[in-house]
């Protein structure tokens, strides 16, 4: 069986993708760490290394079809960033585009009846969910508790459980 060229392409780009983000979220957590935000730092970090291991459910997909993987030159990401707050509704816009391409790589699969692949797509969803209501509940709480002094601490202190 091999993957139509449509679904070679979608899971190269899902590659570049989950690797971009997992540079994104490494910068997030270089300018958090900066600014003392150790224990958000400590999460970003975490989640630039998820980013890699969803990057490599795509690798590992095409090559049980002996299709070399595709690595792309990355775009250098935004480090200049204004607050913790900007971060955080900056990762709840990127994890809903990311919950798009997601989608459309399921779609993809769907269409072309190719039920490895959407299994696969499903999971990347299924992982989007997780993702969304973390970077969600983030933002909820700045926009509840306000972006005190007060409250920067206590999330500082509070994302520790999260590690």
């Amino acid at each position: 069986m091999k993957l139509n060229k449509k679904i070679v392409d979608l899971l190269n780009y899902r590659i570049q993708q989950e690797e971009h983000s997992s540079r994104i979220y490494e910068q997030f957590a270089l300018w958090l760490d900066d600014k003392g935000f150790k224990n958000f730092a400590a999460l970003y970090y975490k989640y630039a290394s998820e980013e890699l291991t969803h990057a490599k459910f795509a690798k590992d997909h095409l090559l049980a079809y002996g299709i070399q993987p595709e690595l792309t030159k990355l775009p250098a990401p935004d480090y200049e960033f204004n607050s913790l707050k900007e971060i955080l509704v900056l990762t709840l816009k990127h994890e809903h585009e990311i919950t798009d391409q997601c989608n459309e790589l399921a779609k993809a699969a769907m269409e072309l009846n190719d039920f490895p692949t959407m299994t696969l797509g499903l999971k990347y969803c299924a992982e989007q969910v997780e993702e969304l209501d973390k970077a969600q509940t983030f933002v909820d709480q700045m926009e509840t508790f306000g972006d005190s002094k007060e409250v920067m601490i206590t999330l500082e202190h509070n994302v520790k459980d999260m590690l």
